[in-house]
């Protein structure tokens, strides 16, 4: 039949990877220019849920031999808990349309020759067969699926758009009930998506599984010696890429000293993928989970689900009481990946053991290393961190509208924060550089420090915070206008940025306001008209010819300068502003508090 066949056979091959390729999937958006086929939907399970979305993993991997295999975690999106970990394989790859192929329900005009999609180009998987197994609400639940039709991979295949993308049917039959409740799936499954770039994941420390675990609080990094609960604040990133490389980065630290820290860089390489010879690795899978857990042993978590990453090296840069230390990582067995590859839950997550080697000790402590690190994450983008909250205080925190002060605020779960919001007005992470866009400190895991973006209008604001997974509680701080002259503006500033001045008038409305400007701390007095901090007698003093004019709404005038000019660099120079009451031109002239910006 192959002889009678050559062009086919030799379609089917250039159609196939020479190796293995490794490509993301993401539930496929529709183009309503080319489909009335509703998207924002990667799998749909009648009479369970039919929105369920990506939430972790979610590679598409092509084997040489014709086969391929989607393995990743999937939520509802209406009902986020109820999750299943997914595992299809797809056998039987064709370029020759089975029976009933190809699956055509885009508008008419986006197939050739009048649009870009051309079926002849698709290529097919005629069988495919794999499980759903169900974590958080739907713990305890396995699905057993099996082909209703063809699957159709290529531009325009899954019928919602003209990317490239895959569209398969699938029957489902419940193995075992989730722990609570019942499922009864009631039609056919649809699976959809389209092939993304590499996407970067959230990565951040599983928390315990009390079913699975007698761990009692959950870690990213145990480095033997050292410490035992470092976690990874903020949340790290974690990319699988294309050419079957892994690259890990973040930041590791201890919730009760967060600046004991180690900047981590992993490289993975060695992918070995379900479906390969050599699958899994001599020494793997580690299992640290309790027994039950696993499903040799009657549980739900498969290892031969996981995929294996056999050479990985990497870094830890110390921060911190770590600075000046650097550790090597070595692998001292795979890398695991997949759900419930974290050896302390069920979500999708890796985990890692490595052979440290110091390099160089912290210039302000001794470490003596006592074994092998190991490496524990969870990867989502919807990752498991613990919900952040803010304590309302007895009575509402009161701040000027114009100043270099910011709220210190109490709450639980905070370190993981990576924006504050002020009625939507977001900031994040940085120092006093940042004053004019506003800014926040972690100062430890209960309480952050929050500098509001400056020159609001004064009133009662709604104030909350986000990590990666979700937003705190909201909380209500008042700003308050100030009752004098004000003038503030970054401490510092590098060259060719700009220095943000702002000034308020305090109580004169309408007001503008002058500028004086001294490389000298020494006062200038005018009898009568006006008293300056700086200046020295107005020996040394420069006044900015411009006029400011102050928003009546606010009392905020503007005075930029910059972008600052290297010559500048290492001078201090002292600024302060003069205010005119342009209802009463009264005499002596108020000043403003004298501000020293650093260049």
């Amino acid at each position: 039949m192959l002889l009678l066949r050559p062009l086919a056979l030799f379609a089917l091959l250039a159609s196939l990877p020479a190796q293995t390729t490794w490509r993301q999937v993401h539930q496929p958006a529709t183009d309503p220019t080319t489909s009335t086929i509703p998207g924002g939907v990667m799998l749909s399970v009648p009479g369970v849920f039919t929105d369920f979305t990506r939430a972790g993993g979610g590679q598409f991997v092509q084997l040489p031999n014709g086969t391929a295999r989607l393995t990743g975690r999937v939520f509802s999106d209406s009902s986020i808990y109820s999750a299943f970990l997914v595992d299809i394989t797809f056998t039987g790859a064709t370029t020759t349309p089975p029976s009933g192929a190809p699956d055509l329900q885009l508008l008419t005009t986006a197939y050739s020759p009048t649009g870009a999609v051309d079926p002849a180009n698709f290529l097919y998987y005629t069988g495919a067969t794999g499980t759903l197994t169900g974590v958080r609400n739907l713990d305890g639940a396995i699905l057993s699926l099996a082909s209703a039709s063809f699957a159709q991979v290529g531009a325009g295949a899954n019928n919602r758009n003209t990317n490239d993308g895959l569209l398969v049917h699938l029957t489902a039959t419940v193995v075992q009930q989730p722990f609570v409740g019942t499922i009864t799936p009631t039609g056919t499954v649809d699976l959809a998506f389209d092939f993304h770039p590499a996407t970067i994941e959230d990565a951040t420390h599983p928390q315990p599984d009390p079913l699975r675990t007698n761990l009692a609080a959950g870690r990213a990094m145990v480095l033997p010696g050292v410490a035992d609960d470092y976690v990874f604040v903020p949340a790290a990133d974690f990319t699988e890429f294309p050419d079957g490389h892994a690259e890990l980065t973040g930041t590791l630290a201890r919730l009760s000293q967060l600046d004991d820290a180690w900047d981590v860089s992993l490289l993975l390489q060695g992918r070995v993928t379900p479906g390969e010879a050599n699958h899994p690795p001599v020494g793997s899978p580690v299992l640290q989970m309790l027994p039950s857990a696993y499903a040799a042993n009657g549980g739900t978590l498969d290892p031969a689900h996981w995929h294996y990453y056999t050479t990985v090296t990497g870094t830890l840069a110390g921060s911190g009481l770590n600075a000046g230390g650097s550790i090597t990582l070595a692998a001292a067995a795979a890398t695991q990946v997949g759900g419930g590859a974290n050896q302390t839950n069920t979500y999708f997550g890796f985990y890692g053991a490595f052979t440290p080697t110091l390099v160089s000790q912290p210039t302000g402590r001794t470490l003596t290393l006592a074994g092998n690190a190991e490496l524990f994450g969870l990867t989502a983008v919807f990752p498991v961190l613990p919900f952040p909250t803010l304590v309302t205080p007895p009575t509402m925190p009161s701040l000027s509208t114009l100043t270099d002060q910011g709220f210190v605020l109490q709450g639980d779960n905070l370190a993981w924060i990576e924006l504050m919001a002020c009625n939507w007005d977001l900031a994040g992470h940085g120092d006093a550089s940042r004053w004019h866009n506003g800014y926040f400190k972690v100062v430890d895991n209960q309480h952050v420090e929050y500098h509001p973006r400056p020159g609001q209008a004064a009133g009662v604001y709604n104030v909350f915070g986000y990590n990666p997974a979700i937003p705190t509680n909201t909380i209500q701080v008042q700003l308050v206008a100030p009752t004098a002259p004000k003038l503030y503006a970054e401490p510092t500033v590098a060259s060719f940025f700009t220095l943000h001045g702002m000034l308020h008038s305090g109580t004169a409305n309408p007001a503008v306001s002058l500028v004086a400007l001294s490389s000298t701390f020494a006062p200038s007095f005018a009898p009568g008209i006006v008293s300056l901090d700086i200046g020295n007698a107005f020996a040394d003093l420069v006044v900015d010819p411009n006029v400011y004019a102050h928003d009546p709404g606010t009392g905020i005038a503007v005075a930029d300068y910059g972008p600052i000019s290297p010559a500048l660099s290492g001078l201090t120079m002292w600024f302060q502003g003069v205010t005119i009451d342009l209802a009463t031109g009264s005499f002596p002239l108020p000043a403003t508090n004298a501000w020293r910006v650093d260049f």
